[in-house]
């Protein structure tokens, strides 16, 4: 969906953003957890993946925070869909780790793992 290991995007109320110029463009895919569709939305001109709005939840905007002019002035409070991670990937410590989504398909949230220290998202092969 992003063509990269990672995507960090922080939330918000979809009438709390406004894009000042410029026209984005969208891709829809299915999500692997509730089959509901994802938009992606993305720069025309670079490719750049700006945000995702989701049909799950209409009311909420996704902005990419590699868009951001300080994309470290936001705190990452969670990893989702780590279960899709990388070999290698270091999942950091005392933040909320999900193997899939927040919540499942019906809306119950799903728990999330900590560690006390920086543990890889695999342990095994990847398989």
């Amino acid at each position: 969906m992003t063509g990269t290991s990672f995507y960090a995007e922080s939330l918000f109320p979809m009438d709390a953003v406004q894009f000042n110029e410029g026209e984005l463009r969208q891709y829809e895919h299915r999500s692997d957890g509730s089959h509901k569709k994802v938009f992606v939305h993305f720069c025309p001109s670079c490719g750049t993946t700006m945000g995702l709005t989701f049909e799950r939840w209409p009311e909420v905007r996704a902005i990419s925070r590699g868009c951001y002019d300080d994309p470290n002035a936001v705190e990452l409070t969670s990893h989702i869909w780590t279960r899709s991670a990388q070999s290698g990937v270091a999942l950091p410590a005392d933040v909320d780790c999900f193997a899939r989504a927040r919540a499942t398909a019906d809306g119950v949230p799903e728990v999330a793992l900590r560690y006390d220290a920086p543990a890889l998202a695999r342990q095994d092969d990847g398989a």
